[in-house]
C-alpha cells in the first residue's frame, strides 16, 4: 500500500509540472499585427494650392454706382461691387498649370439680366427664367492669350425658349466669348473656356491641384459698361501639400 501512495503522488507531480503558466500564451503566440519594418512608406504629395485675394483699392464712385435700369425696369448692377477691404468679386483669376477645365458655364436670364456675370466652362449653358421666348447673342471676342486685344467674330444669335428650358452650346477650348441680351442697351457676359477660377463676393479664389513651384497668376476684370477691362499679375510660389496666399491690386500703375 505504502507503494502505490508514493507511486500515485509522483504521477500528480509530473502532471502539474506540464501546465501552462498563466501568460506564456501570450509570449510564445506569433504577432500578426506587428507593422512591418519592410512595409513601403505612403507617397506624399507633390501638389499645393494658391489663394488669390483681388482688390482695387482706387476703385472710382461712377463704378460702383448703378447705371440706370434695364428694358425690365429693374436697377443695373454696379459695374465693380467691392467689399469694405476693397475685395473684386467677379473677377477671373488665371494661374498658368491649372488642372484642365470641367463642367458646364451656366447662365441664367432673368429681369433682362444674365446672372453671373461671369463663366468658365467646357459648354454655354444658357437657361431662360422669362415666360416669353427671348434671345441673346454670343460672340467670340478671341482667346485669352490675346491678353485683351480682342478681335471679335461674327455674333451668332441663340433663341431661348420660355422658362424650364435651356440651351447648350459648345465652346471653343482656350476661348473668351460675350454673352449679350437683345436690345439697344443690352447687359453681358463672360464666358471663357480656360482652366479658371472667379472671385466669390469677398474677392477671393482658390486653384487646387497646382504642382509645387513657381507659378505665373493673372486677376482679370473684363469690361463692364463704360468700364474699361483692368488686368494686374505677378507669380506665387506654390509649396507641396500647402497653401500660398497672395493678393493682386487691379490699380493700373503710375
Amino acid at each position: 500500500m505504502e507503494l502505490a501512495r508514493v507511486l500515485a503522488l509522483a504521477s500528480l507531480v509530473a502532471c502539474s509540472g506540464n501546465k501552462a503558466r498563466p501568460g506564456d500564451d501570450a509570449l510564445h503566440a506569433p504577432r500578426g499585427d506587428a507593422p512591418s519594418s519592410d512595409a513601403a512608406p505612403t507617397p506624399s504629395s507633390t501638389t499645393g494650392d494658391a489663394q488669390v485675394h483681388v482688390e482695387w483699392k482706387a476703385v472710382t464712385a461712377a463704378a460702383r454706382s448703378s447705371p440706370g435700369r434695364t428694358p425690365c425696369n429693374t436697377p443695373r448692377a454696379a459695374s465693380v461691387a467691392p467689399t469694405t477691404v476693397w475685395g473684386i468679386p467677379d473677377a477671373l483669376v488665371l494661374v498658368d498649370g491649372a488642372p484642365p477645365i470641367t463642367g458646364d458655364a451656366r447662365v441664367v436670364l432673368a429681369d433682362c439680366a444674365l446672372r453671373p456675370r461671369v463663366a468658365a466652362g467646357t459648354t454655354l449653358v444658357i437657361e431662360s427664367a422669362v415666360d416669353r421666348p427671348a434671345r441673346v447673342t454670343l460672340v467670340k471676342q478671341g482667346t485669352v492669350a490675346d491678353n485683351g486685344a480682342f478681335r471679335p467674330g461674327p455674333p451668332r444669335v441663340i433663341q431661348l425658349p420660355i422658362a424650364g428650358h435651356a440651351v447648350s452650346v459648345a465652346l471653343d477650348p482656350g476661348g473668351v466669348y460675350l454673352l449679350a441680351t437683345d436690345g439697344a442697351d443690352p447687359e453681358t457676359a463672360w464666358i471663357v473656356a480656360v482652366p479658371a477660377a472667379i472671385t466669390d463676393a469677398s474677392g477671393q479664389a482658390t486653384v487646387k491641384g497646382l504642382s509645387a513651384g513657381r507659378h505665373a497668376v493673372t486677376a482679370w476684370l473684363p469690361a463692364r459698361g463704360n468700364q474699361l477691362q483692368h488686368r494686374a499679375g505677378t507669380s506665387v510660389d506654390v509649396p507641396a501639400n500647402d497653401l500660398a496666399e497672395i493678393t493682386l491690386d487691379l490699380a493700373p500703375p503710375p
